[in-house]
């Protein structure tokens, strides 16, 4: 049982309020389409969350080969921006542009050209053009509607033969809600998820494979043309001090993937293909690119931040380290979880149970701004004094234990807006509510942490 398996078995266990008939079919549509969700991702770890948040906000929504999870996309002025978290950066982001030449895959007539890149104390960002030939542009159905008549007829005879047991849900006006989006490209790089769990790696840095924070946006250009920007979290986690290093991004094909730039229903969760609609084309190579920290280090200004710690339960939150770098603001989080027990952290019903912690970010006017934050790292320390890493976001046992220690290493990225004298950061937990009968959800804000910039 991998840990995909394994973290939605206990969700679903401990989630006992949601019908029987529901996980019935969540447990068997995750059957038929974890391999399809796990390949559309080349980390499987880093989605995980978005899985299971998939199944709790849709429930039974999946039928046949739909693809299903959290989408990006888009561009604004030609700096790339990440929709679905808000991310974008600040108007230095040409100034830091590094052009790139002689970096191209080709297959006849489609091209893929890694044409510049962008090297922040955080994200680096490789910017290519994709050339598509009318034959490719045409089997990758791009433009075309993701949700196909196979898939519509499909839904409807479920829904007739299951009409009894779905009551008022329906897949075939699901479906139907996701009919305006249309395809566009995305590019797989280093898929190696048939590698051993400590070889798999989603990018390698001067030839040492690293699974890190990535996303993709996609922008059309033209019916035939497209911009596409992939992006890395990278810290010294990875790159242990250094400011100069190679990438490499071995391309592993381009298929096609549902565009929600102008989608306008709910974009946290959306349908990005269905059944007879996914096309891959089988074009392979190599982008080998040196990138720099340094131009970004010299304008990349370290605050001392001295804020009080936030607390909650058995919670203690710190700000460990400011930078405001060319293009963002960089906040590295430290918190510590004490008598942590394997169902503190996986039992909603537990009462020492801590939820999801947000962040909401506001400047000294009271504006809100965009951000992200990104989990680093998380280890246990048992109460025997034994020591685990596990993965971002996982539990990483089985094993019953109580009286450990949790410690996690966490990044807020915000946008960097003119004139920002300070920001607030707003811890905000959200986790169930006890003392409702049925099952609800409260957030509790923690204390802030205040940053003179």
């Amino acid at each position: 049982m991998n840990e995909i398996d394994k973290i939605i078995k206990t969700k679903f266990q401990e989630d006992t309020y949601m019908p029987t008939s529901t996980q019935n079919i969540i447990n068997q549509t995750l059957e038929q389409n974890k391999n399809t969700i796990i390949k559309k991702k080349a980390h499987k770890m880093n989605i995980i969350n978005k899985i299971i948040t998939i199944i709790t906000s849709i429930m039974a929504m999946l039928l046949g080969s739909v693809t299903v999870y959290a989408a990006v996309g888009g561009t604004i002025a030609g700096k790339p921006v990440i929709e679905w978290i808000g991310l974008g950066f600040s108007n230095e982001y040409e100034n830091y542009k590094v052009n790139v030449e002689g970096q191209e895959v080709a297959n006849k007539e489609t091209t893929i050209d890694l044409v510049s890149t962008v090297c922040d104390d955080g994200f680096t960002i490789l910017e290519f053009d994709v050339k598509l030939s009318k034959e490719d542009k045409e089997y990758l159905r791009l433009g075309e509607s993701i949700i196909t008549e196979e898939a519509l007829q499909k839904a409807k005879e479920y829904d007739e033969e299951n009409k009894d047991k779905l009551g008022s849900l329906s897949y075939y006006d699901r479906l139907l809600e996701h009919q305006e989006i249309t395809n566009t490209v995305e590019l797989e790089f280093n898929n190696n998820l048939e590698a051993p769990e400590n070889k798999a790696y989603n990018i390698l840095i001067d030839d040492q494979g690293y699974y890190v924070t990535q996303t993709q946006t996609v922008s059309k250009i033209s019916e035939y043309e497209y911009k596409v920007y992939q992006m890395y979290f990278l810290t010294d986690k990875e790159l242990n001090g250094k400011t100069n290093f190679k990438l490499t991004l071995k391309l592993d094909g381009m298929n096609n993937i549902g565009d929600i730039n102008d989608y306008t229903g709910d974009k946290n969760v959306v349908i990005l293909s269905s059944e007879n609609n996914y096309r891959k084309i089988d074009i392979s190579g190599e982008f080998n690119v040196e990138v720099s920290k340094d131009k970004a280090l010299e304008n990349t200004k370290i605050i001392d931040a001295n804020c009080e710690s936030a607390k909650y339960k058995e919670l203690t939150q710190s700000v460990d380290e400011v930078k405001v770098t060319p293009l963002q603001i960089i906040i590295k989080l430290k918190t510590q979880i004490d008598n942590v027990s394997l169902q503190s952290l996986s039992s909603t019903r537990n009462k020492d149970y801590i939820g999801i912690i947000d962040y909401n970010v506001y400047d000294t006017n009271g504006n809100k701004l965009n951000s992200f934050n990104i989990e680093k790292q998380r280890t246990i320390t048992y109460s025997n004094g034994t020591t685990e890493e596990w993965a971002p976001g996982d539990i990483g046992t089985y094993k019953d234990f109580y009286g450990a220690t949790m410690n996690l290493t966490e990044y807020i990225i915000i946008e960097k807006k003119d004139n920002i004298q300070g920001i607030k950061i707003v811890p905000t937990v959200r986790e169930p509510d006890f003392s409702s009968e049925r099952y609800e959800e409260k957030n509790v804000d923690l204390t802030s942490f205040d940053i003179n910039l």
